[in-house]
C-alpha cells in the first residue's frame, strides 16, 4: 500500500523550535538535528508498521504509534492509507501528557 503523509503546521513549528533551541550553542548542529527529524517523517511511508505502538510500550489506550529519533519522539497514526503525524516532542518530557494520553 502507498501512504501519503499528513504533516499538520505545528510539526515545523516544532521542528523549528528545536532548531532554534539548539543553534543558541550549536548552530551546525541545529540545522543536521532538522534536517534528520524531516528525513524520519520522510521515511514513515516506507515502513509505517514497524514502529511501535505507543500502547504496547505504555500501558494507555492508543492508536498512536512512535518513530523515535532520540531523544525525540514523532507519534503518528495509521488511517487507512494516510499517516497523521500528531508532534515532534523531546522525549525526555512528559510526552504523553502532552499528547492527552495520561494524566
Amino acid at each position: 500500500m502507498k501512504y501519503i503523509l499528513d504533516i499538520p503546521d505545528i510539526i515545523y513549528r516544532d521542528i523549528n523550535g528545536i532548531r532554534n533551541y539548539i543553534a543558541k550553542d550549536k548552530p551546525s548542529a541545529a540545522k543536521k538535528v532538522a534536517a534528520d527529524l524531516f528525513r524520519a517523517i520522510e521515511r514513515l511511508p516506507d515502513n509505517p508498521f514497524a514502529y511501535i505502538e505507543l500502547s504496547k510500550k505504555f500501558d494507555v489506550e492508543t492508536d498512536l504509534r512512535g518513530c523515535f529519533k532520540k531523544p525525540y519522539v514523532i507519534p503518528f497514526k495509521i488511517e487507512g492509507n494516510v499517516i497523521k503525524v500528531y508532534r515532534v516532542l523531546d522525549g525526555r518530557s512528559d510526552y504523553l501528557v502532552l499528547l492527552g494520553l495520561k494524566e
